[in-house]
């Protein structure tokens, strides 16, 4: 049999999720605007929309099974 190590690292979800949308927000706001206030603006409203996501929607209430 293999020897086989489980490597159970966790992962900083809500991190990820916060550069994502930062990142994507100031992608298609510099995308649409064409400016760099345009990609300040996005950055602020990805980070936003982010922070919205994991304190609004992301959590949901555990299984009672």
């Amino acid at each position: 049999m293999e020897n086989q190590v489980e490597n159970n690292a966790n992962l900083n979800v809500k991190g990820i999720i916060l550069l994502l949308g930062t990142i994507f927000g100031a992608l298609i706001s510099i995308i649409v605007k064409g400016t760099f206030l345009g990609f300040i603006g996005g950055l602020v409203i990805g980070f936003a929309l982010a922070v919205f996501f994991i304190n609004v929607i992301l959590p949901h209430k555990p299984s009672d099974r």
